[in-house]
């Protein structure tokens, strides 16, 4: 390898090591807490309705093409 190849490599290395500890550092929530803050907001909103709703006439759709 030359010398300028090796040089944009460590640059690359450090920048995406960089990169990685930085995202670890600002992130200091919760997998619990993000799950039941999307669980709380998908009851309340109604979506659950529109899922099942969409689950119901999927199946229906299925039968009736699946003869």
């Amino acid at each position: 390898m030359t010398g300028g190849s090796e040089s944009v490599q460590l640059f690359v290395l450090k920048t995406l090591w960089n990169g990685a500890v930085l995202a670890q550092q600002v992130s200091q929530t919760t997998l619990f807490s993000d799950v039941q803050k999307f669980w709380n907001n998908f009851i309340q909103s109604g979506q659950i309705w529109a899922l099942i709703i969409g689950i119901v006439i999927g199946y229906g759709i299925r039968n009736i093409t699946a003869s």
